[in-house]
Protein backbone atom coordinates (compact mmCIF):
# COMPACT_ATOMS: atom_id res chain seq x y z
CA UNK A 1 0.00 0.00 0.00
CA UNK A 2 3.01 2.22 0.77
CA UNK A 3 4.58 1.67 -3.15
CA UNK A 4 1.13 3.03 -4.68
CA UNK A 5 -0.39 5.53 -1.69
CA UNK A 6 -2.87 7.49 -4.50
CA UNK A 7 -4.20 3.82 -6.08
CA UNK A 8 -7.67 4.15 -5.65
CA UNK A 9 -7.94 0.84 -4.58
CA UNK A 10 -9.80 -1.47 -1.72
CA UNK A 11 -8.21 -4.30 0.44
CA UNK A 12 -9.77 -7.00 1.80
CA UNK A 13 -7.92 -8.84 4.00
CA UNK A 14 -9.56 -11.76 5.53
CA UNK A 15 -8.42 -13.72 8.78
CA UNK A 16 -9.49 -16.90 8.99
CA UNK A 17 -7.91 -19.80 12.02
CA UNK A 18 -5.34 -22.05 10.32
CA UNK A 19 -3.29 -23.04 12.85
CA UNK A 20 -3.79 -24.11 16.56
CA UNK A 21 -3.29 -20.76 17.95
CA UNK A 22 -5.99 -19.38 15.63
CA UNK A 23 -8.66 -19.61 17.59
CA UNK A 24 -10.32 -16.31 17.48
CA UNK A 25 -9.92 -13.15 15.40
CA UNK A 26 -6.62 -11.11 15.12
CA UNK A 27 -5.85 -9.07 18.04
CA UNK A 28 -5.72 -5.04 17.85
CA UNK A 29 -2.07 -5.49 17.11
CA UNK A 30 -1.76 -7.87 14.23
CA UNK A 31 -5.04 -5.33 13.14
CA UNK A 32 -2.52 -2.60 13.39
CA UNK A 33 -0.04 -4.27 10.77
CA UNK A 34 -2.48 -2.91 7.83
CA UNK A 35 -3.20 0.89 9.32
CA UNK A 36 -4.00 2.28 5.39
CA UNK A 37 -7.85 3.82 5.33
CA UNK A 38 -8.12 1.74 2.14
CA UNK A 39 -7.90 -1.56 4.15
CA UNK A 40 -11.49 -3.60 5.26
CA UNK A 41 -10.75 -6.77 7.69
CA UNK A 42 -12.71 -9.04 8.80
CA UNK A 43 -12.57 -12.63 10.64
CA UNK A 44 -14.12 -15.49 8.36
CA UNK A 45 -13.91 -18.61 11.43
CA UNK A 46 -15.99 -20.40 8.33
CA UNK A 47 -13.53 -20.08 5.95
CA UNK A 48 -16.25 -19.30 3.69
CA UNK A 49 -14.13 -16.45 1.33
CA UNK A 50 -11.77 -19.43 1.52
CA UNK A 51 -14.11 -22.03 -0.01
CA UNK A 52 -15.12 -19.51 -3.06
CA UNK A 53 -11.61 -18.44 -3.99
CA UNK A 54 -11.08 -21.89 -4.51
CA UNK A 55 -14.55 -23.16 -6.01
CA UNK A 56 -14.25 -19.98 -8.07
CA UNK A 57 -10.46 -20.32 -9.02
CA UNK A 58 -9.47 -20.55 -12.88
CA UNK A 59 -7.71 -19.86 -15.58
CA UNK A 60 -5.66 -17.78 -16.00
CA UNK A 61 -5.37 -17.61 -12.62
CA UNK A 62 -2.24 -20.33 -11.96
CA UNK A 63 -3.07 -23.28 -9.68
CA UNK A 64 -1.78 -22.35 -6.59
CA UNK A 65 0.83 -24.33 -5.30
CA UNK A 66 1.19 -26.13 -2.11
CA UNK A 67 1.96 -22.38 -0.01
CA UNK A 68 -1.59 -21.58 -0.34
CA UNK A 69 -3.43 -24.26 0.76
CA UNK A 70 -3.48 -26.31 4.59
CA UNK A 71 -6.39 -29.01 4.66
CA UNK A 72 -8.35 -27.44 1.79
CA UNK A 73 -8.45 -24.07 3.16
CA UNK A 74 -6.73 -21.42 1.11
CA UNK A 75 -4.57 -18.79 3.39
CA UNK A 76 -1.28 -16.81 3.23
CA UNK A 77 -2.47 -15.70 -0.52
CA UNK A 78 -3.76 -12.80 -2.38
CA UNK A 79 -5.80 -11.90 -5.16
CA UNK A 80 -6.54 -8.73 -7.31
CA UNK A 81 -8.92 -7.67 -9.29
CA UNK A 82 -9.30 -5.27 -11.87
CA UNK A 83 -11.40 -2.15 -11.35
CA UNK A 84 -14.95 -2.29 -11.49
CA UNK A 85 -14.61 -6.28 -11.61
CA UNK A 86 -17.90 -7.13 -9.59
CA UNK A 87 -18.49 -10.49 -7.99
CA UNK A 88 -21.94 -12.41 -8.96
CA UNK A 89 -22.47 -15.41 -8.49
CA UNK A 90 -19.10 -16.34 -9.12
CA UNK A 91 -15.73 -14.92 -9.05
CA UNK A 92 -14.03 -12.65 -11.25
CA UNK A 93 -11.14 -13.62 -13.00
CA UNK A 94 -8.08 -12.30 -10.65
CA UNK A 95 -5.30 -10.40 -12.40
CA UNK A 96 -3.32 -11.63 -9.12
CA UNK A 97 -3.95 -14.85 -7.85
CA UNK A 98 -0.87 -16.81 -5.77
CA UNK A 99 0.52 -16.39 -2.56
CA UNK A 100 2.53 -16.60 -0.29
CA UNK A 101 1.89 -12.51 0.37
CA UNK A 102 5.30 -11.94 1.80
CA UNK A 103 6.69 -12.91 -1.80
CA UNK A 104 4.14 -11.35 -4.34
CA UNK A 105 5.20 -7.61 -3.34
CA UNK A 106 6.53 -7.02 -7.19
CA UNK A 107 3.15 -8.61 -8.29
CA UNK A 108 1.11 -6.71 -5.86
CA UNK A 109 2.74 -3.45 -6.38
CA UNK A 110 2.39 -3.68 -10.58
CA UNK A 111 -0.89 -4.74 -10.12
CA UNK A 112 -1.90 -1.61 -7.41
CA UNK A 113 0.32 0.44 -9.88
CA UNK A 114 -1.98 -0.28 -13.28
CA UNK A 115 -4.48 1.47 -14.91
CA UNK A 116 -6.06 -1.45 -15.61
CA UNK A 117 -6.50 -3.13 -11.64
Amino acid sequence: MKAAPSAGVRVFVIWEPIRLIDLAPPTSAALRRLPDQRVRQFWDPDHVVSAQLKKDARPPQPVLQDCCDDRGYLWDMAAVYAAGAAWTDRLPTAVVFNGPVVDLSDSLTAALRSPNR
